[in-house]
């Protein structure tokens, strides 16, 4: 273990290539991550969810508490949005949180609208993405590739928007079906 005592001799040019090497082995990982979540898009069972919860009673629509009018949330920082693990960046913290939403869709489109999505944003890192899900069904897939998310159901959308605005510092959302704008701070 070394101690503030211990007098280190490391080169400039060993740091300098210690930090190349990471970069390299960040982009690689990126791209090995990219494939595989290219694979599990293939596949049309995706985003099955087989849980059989046998005769219990279907949960009522969520209730977020309303942090919107609180004066206290909106003075603390906003939450950190990852990038993903199918991505590498120089600088991830410079790029911008884009609320995505992932609508009460057939699981084909949601399916065609990620890999839409997700190919644009491995080849060229634009944005740091918080899905917001109407349904649970995407939800362990963006978990497993370090995407934030969070469920917000199909009522008070707009709540769930500006919710999410304080939350995690997005100016807008967008739909991840045609990616029009439908929300801007």
């Amino acid at each position: 273990m070394v101690t503030k005592s211990d007098s280190l001799n490391i080169s400039p040019g060993y740091v300098r290539r210690l930090l190349r090497q990471s970069r390299n082995q960040g982009r690689a990982l990126a791209r090995h991550e990219y494939r595989r979540l290219l694979e599990e898009l293939a596949n049309p069972e995706l985003f099955d969810l087989k849980i059989d919860f046998q005769d219990t009673v279907p949960a009522p629509q969520v209730l977020t508490t309303s942090i919107t009018d609180d004066p206290v949330a909106k003075l603390l920082p906003p939450l950190n949005v990852p990038l993903g693990t199918i991505v590498w960046a120089e600088n991830p913290a410079q790029l911008p949180v884009v609320g995505i939403l992932v609508p009460d869709a057939s699981k084909d489109e949601v399916r065609t609208g990620l890999r839409a999505l997700l190919t644009a944003h491995a080849s060229d890192p634009f944005a740091r993405f918080v899905f917001l899900c109407t349904r649970f069904d995407a939800i362990p897939f963006l978990g497993r590739y370090q995407f934030t998310y969070e469920y917000v159901g199909t009522e008070r959308l707009v709540t769930a928007y500006e919710r999410a605005a304080i939350r995690y510092g997005l100016r807008e959302v967008r739909s991840l079906l045609g990616s029009e704008r439908i929300w801007q701070k």
